[in-house]
């Protein structure tokens, strides 16, 4: 074994020893923190804020005497739309200062009386947008001393027929208690909706980069766009953001058209990633969630239905997604068993898959059902396995990606640019002289530059190929500067010999400025003292005469090499030769 490769071993076995010294820190770290939470177990501070609240949601009556069931107020006989109806109860005797009255309300109008005093109303904004209910909205109506004993009339009115409307989580106490405990136990759930609206964003952004190559394959801005529409979709049903804004109305929209917004990227995603043989079900699927969109929104805005009254439309769309998620899903896998192809990272991706699409169907039956947790409960837990299983299937895929792409740059360069110089090759220069040639009659002009490196067979004879290598080095970037200068594009079409070309305005003014160019920069190379090699290059250029119907840009490219041959004439007619120039190097 040689010495960088022993140095390597023992490099590796003290990272090893580094490696057991960080994994024993790592354990007793987590042993300390387990120990200490399991032997001093405390109350923790959001119970206390909350301590002595006592829940208020029984013993409320109608104003005929009749019980009142508050988780589902439309289910009362007496109640209809729009009509006023008011439910009672009377505060307890030993009521105590800074107490409120706490609740959450669900497609209703209401205000809250105490003793026949309006104490709570919700302000009502309008707009055309809105739905006509007030959405779910949390509600703390303050309480005095005074009030113990007191009579609690709730008015309200329900605005859907068949839609659920309560007034739930019904409590007597501190409002602060009430606020943290709601944010504690959803806390899970809105830090899973925030980590799928992030994954949603980052999909979308690393889709730029990805699609960068001819064949483009949208799969994760599609996936994207289908994560955030649910993100937005789940964080409106965890109602918490009603705490930072008192516009609930404006809440419920996203939740109802976040829900139409889910079906056309998942069915684009489903054809990028596994494909269907049946080329109408892409344009079938999203012309009919764009038409169901439509309709929503004039039913909405001609004031016939809004957008809460026409979620089953939205429904019977989200389950011929689901449908066609589901047949995508169990069509790939038996694809893979049948080539006995092993994929895990493909398995991962189906399981996430299938999670979201189980969790969604469940959640859609129990929203029929009339279940009092909020509605995308298991639709979270479908999401938190989703993300887990395509972020580690999509890291094969990205690192593929990025492989495929370095190996495509490099045949890319292999198959265009010359090994040596790094400027166009002789494939470049005749591809854009038949692009070019296509073009001509729409361009304002083009020219063509030849350029051959004189002294070459020479310097390699009596120096070496390296030292021949150097030379033409030096020329090109000499040529490919000049060139660049003026708007041009450098290549090398030979041995000793490049082309350039010009494109545009004034392109004989521009060759000139070429030629003085390279010209001064030649006499600034061989003017440093103790140069060993002279730079010499010959020149000529011909510009496409529009005027000539027949011209080809060939012919001009045989104009400039024949001008450039005239101008290597002239130089070693007058230049010392390179045997007198080098026998005193």
């Amino acid at each position: 074994m040689n010495g960088a490769g022993t140095e390597t071993v023992k490099k590796r076995k003290k990272n090893s020893t580094y490696h057991v010294f960080y994994v024993v820190m790592a354990t007793a770290f987590l042993a300390m923190l387990l120990w200490a939470a399991v032997t001093n177990r405390g109350q923790p501070p959001t119970e206390m804020l909350s301590e002595g609240n006592i829940p208020f949601d029984t013993e409320w009556y109608m104003a005929d005497g009749s019980a009142a069931d508050m988780e589902h107020l439309q289910k009362i006989s007496s109640v209809e739309p729009y009509r006023e109806q008011s439910v009672y109860r009377v505060l307890p005797a030993d009521l105590g200062e800074g107490q409120s009255l706490c609740f959450r309300s669900k497609n209703i109008i209401y205000k809250v009386y105490v003793d026949g005093e309006l104490r709570y109303e919700p302000k009502m904004r309008e707009s055309r947008v809105y739905n006509r209910s007030l959405g779910t909205r949390w509600s703390y109506v303050p309480l005095g001393r005074d009030d113990a004993g007191a009579m609690v009339e709730i008015r309200f009115q329900t605005v859907y027929g068949s839609a659920r409307a309560c007034i739930d989580h019904l409590t007597l106490g501190s409002a602060a208690g009430e606020i943290v405990g709601t944010f504690t136990g959803k806390s899970v759930a809105a830090a899973t909706c925030l980590l799928l609206l992030f994954a949603g964003l980052i999909l979308i952004i690393a889709d730029i980069p990805a699609n960068l190559q001819l064949d483009k394959n949208h799969e994760l801005l599609y996936l994207g766009l289908f994560a955030i529409s649910i993100a937005l979709w789940c964080l409106a049903e965890t109602n918490l953001l009603q705490f930072y804004t008192d516009d609930s109305r404006l809440l419920q929209i996203v939740s109802c058209c976040s829900l139409m917004m889910i079906p056309i990227p998942l069915v684009l995603y489903l054809d990028a990633a596994f494909g269907f043989k049946k080329k109408w079900v892409v344009p079938a699927v999203c012309g009919m969630s764009a038409a169901e969109f439509a309709l929503c929104t004039v039913l909405h805005f001609a004031k016939i239905c809004d957008y809460h009254e026409t979620l089953t439309f939205t429904h019977v769309m989200l389950a011929v997604s689901a449908a066609l998620l589901f047949y995508s899903i169990v069509k790939n896998a038996l694809t893979v068993r049948e080539s006995n192809v092993r994929n895990v990272y493909k398995a991962i991706r189906t399981v996430g898959l299938m999670g979201i699409c189980f969790a969604t169907g469940i959640d859609i039956v129990r929203f029929y059902r009339g279940h009092n947790s909020d509605s995308a409960m298991f639709v979270r837990i479908g999401l938190l396995i989703f993300i887990l299983c395509y972020g580690s299937a999509s890291l094969e895929k990205m690192v593929n990606a990025v492989k495929l792409g370095m190996q495509a740059e490099f045949v890319s360069q292999l198959a265009y640019h010359d090994g040596l110089t790094g400027v166009g090759n002789r494939t470049a220069f005749q591809e854009r002289l038949e692009e070019l040639e296509g073009q001509k009659r729409e361009v304002s002009g083009i020219a063509i530059m030849m350029f051959d490196v004189n002294d070459l067979k020479f310097v390699n004879d009596h120096f070496g190929h390296q030292r021949g290598d150097e030379l033409i080095v030096g020329c090109a970037d000499i040529i490919k500067t000049a060139l660049e200068k003026e708007s041009g594009a450098c290549f090398r079409i030979g041995g000793d010999e490049f082309a350039g070309i010009l494109v545009g305005e004034d392109v004989n003014g521009r060759c000139e400025n070429v030629l003085t160019l390279f010209r001064e920069a030649m006499d600034i190379y061989n003017a440093v003292p103790g140069q060993k090699i002279r730079i010499s290059i010959a020149s000529g250029y011909a510009v496409y005469d529009a005027a000539q119907e027949d011209e080809m840009l060939m012919d001009v490219y045989q104009q400039a090499d024949v001008r450039m041959y005239q101008n290597k004439k002239e130089i070693k007619s007058v230049q010392v030769t390179p045997a007198d120039f080098y026998r005193n190097r």
